[in-house]
């Protein structure tokens, strides 16, 4: 009976860490952007469609550093105004979020359906970042690294 109450602790840690949850009181699967504040940084991604160049071209970035992704708690938000077609990323941890939630959150941001359009909040629910272009990967990291809250979690024992 001892034995397992350890191997129960690892397993919640480890889980946390696989899904890339900063904490464990936060939801691994966050259904709208309020769960998603003091836990994660959302990283909206507004576009036409679910085939947009851009929005693929940007989910590709992300997947080539999802590790990167991971350590910093970003994830991924789609927000095609037509879905049709659409495929999440390999790797990067992301989110799909209803229609209802979609529609609220480009209501929220003022994107109209043709835009294409990428917002970075911070955990605090801030916009740290606008783009009408696909940001790099660099660009997020050290954006996401001059971060107050980003330097407190560096500074942890086992931080990401």
């Amino acid at each position: 009976m001892t034995m397992r109450l350890p191997l129960l602790a690892i397993l919640l840690l480890t889980s946390a860490a696989a899904f890339s949850q900063a904490s464990l009181k936060c939801a691994t699967r966050p259904e709208t952007l309020a769960q998603m504040r003091h836990c994660y940084r959302p990283l909206l991604v507004f576009s036409p469609t679910g085939k947009d160049p851009r929005l693929l071209k940007q989910q590709a970035y992300l997947d080539s550093a999802a590790d990167d992704m991971m350590d910093r708690f970003v994830l991924f938000l789609p927000v095609p105004a037509k879905t049709d077609g659409y495929q999440p990323p390999l790797d990067t941890p992301y989110e799909v979020l209803s229609s209802k939630e979609q529609a609220a959150i480009r209501a929220s941001f003022h994107v109209p359906g043709n835009e294409f359009s990428i917002y970075l909040l911070g955990e605090d629910g801030r916009i740290k970042l606008k783009s009408t272009q696909p940001v790099s990967v660099t660009r997020l990291n050290r954006l996401i690294d001059a971060m107050p809250e980003r330097k407190i979690e560096m500074q942890r024992p086992h931080a990401n």
